[in-house]
């Protein structure tokens, strides 16, 4: 299922690094050296060509990877783990319900790797295929890589500005950090609300 969801994000993907890549142009080189709508147009072919290079930029780190970034968390990431936090969290949900209900997920001495593993079985699996948390899973995705994508672009520039020949492309101008680095930022908030949401979700169209 994860496979499918990815594919379908991954023209959404390609767009939201496009994006940020062409603001990083604009200041690096001067947006008057920007592409009209026109020339894009009439390069379409090189676009299909950069999109299928920025998805995989997107997928180039480990899922472990994304998910510690997005959760900034070395170990026990995943929200599953933190399931019965959230919940308390969450206006649609009746604590007391879903405890009695799965008293095995919602005991407050389990470990959170323990936590999220009964959570993937006990909640999520039998209402995976449900819209809503089909949905939520893809949003939790498409910013989850749309993050890896820019993180990957991050370090790449880094590299490039200190390793590589200034005189091909320039010293890279602070904007472009910033750019970036606020792009990363809003797609770690993004991807870590949507996971969280994702989470929660399952346990909402369990009841």
């Amino acid at each position: 299922m994860e496979k499918d969801l990815k594919k379908q994000n991954d023209l959404v993907i390609a767009a939201l690094l496009s994006g940020a890549i062409l603001l990083c142009a604009g200041f690096q080189n001067g947006f008057n050296s920007l592409p009209t709508i026109e020339e894009t147009l009439l390069t379409g072919v090189a676009g299909v060509i950069v999109s299928a290079v920025l998805v995989l930029i997107a997928s180039i780190l480990p899922h472990d990877i994304k998910h510690k970034l997005v959760f900034t968390r070395y170990v026990n990431e995943m929200p599953g783990g933190r399931v019965h936090r959230l919940c308390k969290q969450d206006s649609r949900i009746v604590y007391e319900d879903v405890r009695s209900h799965w008293p095995q997920v919602f005991d407050e001495n389990i470990s959170e790797s323990d936590r999220n593993s009964l959570w993937y079985r006990d909640i999520y699996k039998p209402v995976r295929d449900s819209h809503e948390v089909r949905q939520a899973h893809r949003n939790f995705l498409l910013y989850r890589d749309t993050l890896s994508g820019l993180v990957t672009l991050l370090i790449v520039t880094g590299l490039w500005d200190f390793l590589g020949n200034p005189q091909l492309l320039g010293e890279v101008v602070p904007a472009v950090y910033i750019v970036l680095s606020i792009s990363s930022l809003l797609a770690l908030l993004a991807a870590r609300n949507a996971g969280n949401r994702f989470v929660v979700n399952a346990v909402a169209v369990s009841q």
